[in-house]
């Protein structure tokens, strides 16, 4: 075995160690095996937002508007103390702590619509409060830490002590199992009572202030636990894990904050720990569990990203919508030519099918169902559906987008931050899990089953091959099956029997995909990464039709305009990834369709579906411009004393 091969493999068995060994009973990991777990949705309900829950965006909103100015802080890459100071007031570093513990106790379900009324006003107040809710001390405190550390940290972290989460390192990016920082174990009379940790952590958010200062109080730092510091360099499959609360006062930790070309007031660097001293009562879970207890809090951590992506999504729409009514070219709105309105259809879309995913993984993760895939899945698709969007949005305003608002603002234009936007979601591909790398792991997650029976066939391990034989015969059964009576029943109890067949029939393909490549290329086919990515894709393609349809079937959604029409759109453009018409076709699909682009994109412009667009804060600088022009055209025409008209 050469030298990469041994990496490979180290890698591959350190991953394995780290893994969580529930098997999984989501969503998309029925898909693989031809199972479409409808029952899943089927007992879904959009869940009723509490009073304190609508008090406090009530609230955060007033907040964003009045304090929070997205050019100010893009400009002075900084967050005013004034805006940190309201924020700890009103309650937002506390937002799903326990009340018990002095935070406001909300759902998933709830903090997500704070996400969303957040990330339609300013990335890096966004971040700021996403990575201390989300992946900060908070969480994983919540999720193993004992009574003692919850009701020590809990309560300070509520009031406004900010944390963050240490994990990244420079030389290891994704290959988390690489990790150098190290954590050594310190007896006093053979009684374990600390650790001293030593290394340098990367783009770690809401670590430093400013120069050598913290912003965080505490920190998640994860580290190998090792006797002595060459350890670090042992084989991949013996290294050992731990999660640390750090307190960034603690002698020998310093920081340094770096610059971004976007969400310049992030407050984002490099950690450095010289020998930091930890009390083992600041050690969160057993020793060796350390990274997959983190991961577990990354989990419903990530979720947050989607949600604020739909608050800038709808934001793309809101200023599509604007740009399309007033904007003419030969001589009728560009909305009205197929060409822009297709791009605000498509727009609208993903909008209404990123609000379905937002909302059915916020239910799950509050029912505690299992949302380890959906969450990675849903990040993905939010944050490529919002570059595309933006791009489109790019197109739609032309050499205006290409202007900062205070250069628009030079020739009169309205100042529409487009190129603000699109610096500062580039980097939602890459963190919390860069979009390649989660893509590969829910493969390999999602096809934990094929890899764990087909071993034993492998091993040649008799009784493990009777335990196993079930699995692929059933999945066999199931894949090459047609459908049953139930799922050709259009009266069956059905979401939208039309398109619910449709996510039925490619599972079936899905699987017999799966286990044909599984069979054909075993344990190799964790390395052929493009491979793994058409099936991810295909999963998450159908996870999507599915939710978007659970979507507009629920009581609420009902009745709304052009709900129906804006399903079809999204159901038949992910069907054509699927099955795509040749170029020259004479057959033209649902989702390219001039004429019906025109009349569904002329609905769109006139308004009717700005129900899409609820909860968010249109873009504030446009609104005051828009307000200032209608003032001072309705303002009368003053008189000189020759009796001519002024300007107003």
């Amino acid at each position: 075995m050469g030298n990469n091969d041994r990496m490979f493999a180290g890698s591959l068995a350190a991953a394995e160690a780290a893994r969580d060994t529930r098997i999984y009973s989501g969503f998309l990991s029925g898909l693989f095996e031809g199972k479409v777990r409808r029952h899943l949705y089927t007992h879904a309900s959009l869940p009723a937002r509490s009073a304190a829950a609508s008090e406090f965006l009530d609230t955060l909103r007033h907040l964003l508007v009045e304090k929070v100015d997205p050019e100010r802080i893009d400009r002075e890459g900084m967050i005013g103390e004034d805006v940190i100071a309201a924020l700890k007031e009103i309650g937002a570093f506390g937002i799903k702590i326990p009340r018990g513990y002095g935070g406001l106790g909300f759902t998933q379900s709830e903090y997500h619509e704070a996400a969303t009324l957040l990330g339609s006003h300013d990335a890096a107040t966004t971040v700021l409060l996403s990575a201390h809710n989300s992946i900060g001390v908070a969480e994983p405190v919540k999720l193993v830490g004992n009574q003692e550390q919850q009701r020590r940290l809990l309560p300070r972290l509520a009031r406004g002590e900010v944390s963050g989460f240490a994990l990244t390192e420079k030389g290891a990016g994704c290959d988390i199992w690489d990790l150098k920082t190290y954590a050594i174990p310190v007896h006093e009379d053979g009684v374990l009572i600390g650790y001293r940790l030593t290394g340098e952590k990367l783009y770690t958010t809401n670590a430093p202030r400013g120069r050598h200062a913290f912003l965080a109080s505490w920190l998640v730092v994860i580290a190998q636990i090792v006797d002595a510091p060459h350890e670090i360099h042992r084989p991949k499959e013996e290294r050992r894990f731990g999660a640390f609360v750090v307190e960034t006062q603690a002698r020998g930790c310093t920081c340094t904050r770096l610059s971004f070309m976007g969400v310049r007031g992030i407050y984002n660097g490099q950690v450095h720990l010289r020998d930091v001293w930890v009390p083992v009562a600041d050690r969160l879970g057993a020793e060796g569990e350390g990274l997959r207890r983190a991961l577990e809090s990354l989990t419903v951590g990530r979720l947050t990203l989607p949600a604020a992506c739909l608050g800038n999504l709808k934001q793309c729409l809101w200023l599509a919508r604007l740009r399309a009514q007033q904007r003419v070219q030969y001589d009728r709105p560009i909305g009205e030519h197929t060409d822009i309105g297709a791009k605000i259809v498509l727009m609208a879309s993903r909008v209404l099918a990123l609000e379905a995913i937002v909302k059915i993984t916020g239910i799950w993760a509050d029912a505690k169902q299992d949302v380890r895939l959906e969450s990675a899945a849903a990040k993905i698709l939010a944050t490529e559906w919002l570059l595309e969007s933006l791009l489109d949005l790019f197109r739609i305003y032309g050499g205006r987008a290409f202007e900062t608002p205070d250069s628009l603002r030079l020739h009169g234009d309205l100042p529409a931050p487009i190129e603000r936007m699109i610096r500062d979601a580039l980097i939602n591909v890459i963190w919390e899990g860069s979009n390649g790398i989660l893509t590969l792991w829910i493969g390999r997650e999602g096809l934990s089953q094929y890899f764990t029976h087909g071993q034993a066939f492998l091993d040649v391990h008799i009784a493990d091959m009777v335990r196993a034989t079930p699995f692929f015969v059933n999945t066999a059964a199931r894949s090459f099956a047609g459908l049953t009576v139930y799922e050709q029943d259009s009266e069956a109890g059905s979401f939208d029997p039309t398109w619910e067949r449709f996510v039925a029939r490619t599972s079936r393909e899905l699987a017999r995909m799966t286990l044909w490549v599984a069979a054909r290329d075993r344990q190799a086919l964790a390395r052929k990464q493009r491979l793994m990515t058409r099936l991810v894709s295909a999963a998450m393609h159908l996870f999507a039709v599915e939710t978007v349809l659970w979507y507009k079937s629920r009581p609420e959604q009902r009745g709304k305009a052009h709900m129906e029409r804006l399903v079809s759109y999204f159901c038949s453009r992910t069907s054509a990834a699927f099955n795509p018409e040749p170029l020259l076709s004479w057959r033209t699909p649902l989702w390219d369709d001039d004429s019906k682009l025109y009349s569904l994109a002329k609905a769109i412009l006139s308004g009717q579906v700005d129900w899409l667009e609820e909860g968010i804060i249109p873009c504030r600088a446009i609104e005051k411009e828009l307000a200032t022009n209608e003032e001072r055209m309705a303002a009368p025409l003053r008189e000189d004393e020759y009796g001519v008209g002024l300007a107003r």
